[in-house]
């Protein structure tokens, strides 16, 4: 039996609206995200990575096609309902005030409080457990600004989980990471694909395509410097000729080297 999808697009194109006109970036986008899977955005700078997912947010209207998040249109969500339901991750940089850890996390329970409420022992206790889950919990009370790039991007990861979605977006989820965080990140969303998340996530790097793609995505949806969008197995959009017309070089790929 085919699972339903958490999140879709149906003919999707996506791109700007400005004074009565539209500027189309990407387009050809179809695609069902179900529970226990993930789809990996793959596609030079410029190529509508960012502006697909402002659109699958719901932060901007599609050019054509729609978004449907657990079969409705995106567009018909409250704000608090979509943010339970749907996660965004971005990347991790370090901009952010020097909160706790366990603050951080707490800031994904706003859409289930009052609008001047604090977070309740339950929101803390959800926030704590979220932690737990990605294995930081002793990361709980260091300040946020402190960690190192690999910690920070597992700290935003547990604030999606504490927003109680189940469906996660990540932009750049390794971009400027490490090997040793690369393969912790990694790792952690392979975990939430065997919890039953729904990951997408983009990348735009060619070695990091193939890494985490490779590593995590079940599928791949590779987006062309025209904006020609093409949804296939992983397998094949990570071969050397795949990814060297893609990003319009010669690629080599490199298997990541794990000891076991």
């Amino acid at each position: 039996m085919t699972r339903a999808a958490l999140l879709a697009a149906r003919a999707l194109a996506v791109g700007y609206h400005a004074k009565g006109s539209v500027n189309i970036v990407a387009h050809g986008m179809e695609f069902s995200l179900q529970a226990g899977t993930a789809i990996a955005v793959l596609g030079p700078n410029g190529a509508g990575k960012t502006t697909l997912f402002r659109t699958l947010l719901g932060l901007q209207p599609p050019c054509r096609g729609e978004v449907l998040l657990q079969s409705r249109a995106i567009n018909t969500f409250a704000p608090n309902e979509l943010a339970s339901q749907l996660a965004y991750v971005p990347q991790a940089h370090g901009a952010m005030l020097p909160f706790r850890v366990q603050e951080v996390v707490e800031m994904a329970r706003a859409p289930h409080m009052a609008w001047t409420a604090l977070p309740s022992a339950q929101d803390r206790a959800i926030a704590h457990a979220a932690l737990e889950q990605l294995g930081i919990a002793n990361l709980a009370d260091r300040i946020f600004t402190t960690l190192s790039g690999g910690e920070q991007q597992l700290v935003l990861l547990a604030r999606a989980l504490a927003s109680g979605a189940r469906c996660l977006l990540l932009d750049e989820p390794t971009a400027s990471l490490d090997f040793g965080n690369r393969l912790r990140v990694q790792d952690a969303l392979n975990d939430l694909k065997s919890q039953s998340y729904a990951i997408m996530f983009t990348t735009h790097e060619p070695q990091q395509a193939c890494d985490l793609a490779s590593g995590v995505a079940d599928r791949t949806l590779s987006i062309a410097r025209d904006g020609q969008a093409v949804l296939g197995p992983t397998s094949a959009a990570t071969t050397r000729e795949a990814l060297g017309a893609l990003y319009g070089v010669a690629a080599e790929r490199v298997p990541m080297m794990v000891d076991a």
